[in-house]
This record gives structure tokens, sequence and C-alpha cells, in this order.
């Protein structure tokens, strides 16, 4: 027999259930369920899924360079980097030095690339 607490299985309220979720789950170490969610719809979005992917790749870029990479006048990057940023999987940083200041830069999260890397490693079945 087992020595270790058996978890007490959540009431059907809803909110119950994702106190349960954050509690078994989280635990505070990666924010909460909700949060987790945010991230998935995020990256739900092809586009979004493949800046991400662009930004892991090469940790920093500017936003023009993102705006030639898609090369499609109809698409609304702004938009979508803010649901990237809202998501805390890419945050704007400062320019670097030896470029234009009025440039905007992005780079990819530590949460951002935990994201990727775990999906490189389970498509793969290898490390990055």
């Amino acid at each position: 027999m087992s020595s270790e607490p058996t978890p007490t299985t959540p009431d059907p309220d809803e909110d119950d259930l994702v106190r349960y979720v954050d509690d078994q789950l989280f635990s505070g170490s990666m924010g909460t369920l909700t949060d987790h969610v945010t991230r998935k719809a995020a990256l739900g979005n092809g586009r979004r899924y493949a800046i991400l992917y662009y930004l892991w790749d090469r940790e920093e870029v500017a936003r023009k360079e993102l705006a030639e990479v898609i090369d499609d006048p109809g698409f609304d990057l702004t938009h979508h980097l803010g649901e990237l940023v809202d998501a805390g999987l890419i945050t704007r940083v400062g320019t670097p030095e030896d470029t234009d200041g009025r440039q905007t830069f992005y780079q990819i999260t530590h949460i951002g690339q935990q994201e990727i890397t775990s999906d490189v490693q389970n498509i793969t079945g290898s490390g990055p």
C-alpha cells in the first residue's frame, strides 16, 4: 500500500475543476491553466506558430524582417505579434546598439522556447 496521499477528486463545478488542474499540474510553476490555454490558443494559428518558430531559430528579430519573411500585405502582423506578446511567448526588446533605433525588435521568451523545443523533440524524436 502506498503512503502517498490520494488526490481528491474535483467537484463537477467548473471553477473547482480549474483549481484542481492548477493545483495538480501547475502548482504556481508556470502560471495557471488559464495562462497555458492562452499560450496554446495563440499557437493555434499557423502563422503565429511560424513566427514563434522563426524567433526560436534566431532568438531576436526586427519587426521589419518578420514582415519581409511573411511577405503578405493582407496579414495583420501587429495583431498577431500582440497575441504572442500577450500570451507571454515573445517580448518586445530594445534595439541593439548597431541598428536603427526606430525599429521594434522581438525576442522569444523562456516559455516560448520551451513550447517550440518540446514540439521539436516530440515531432522529430530528437533534441533541437
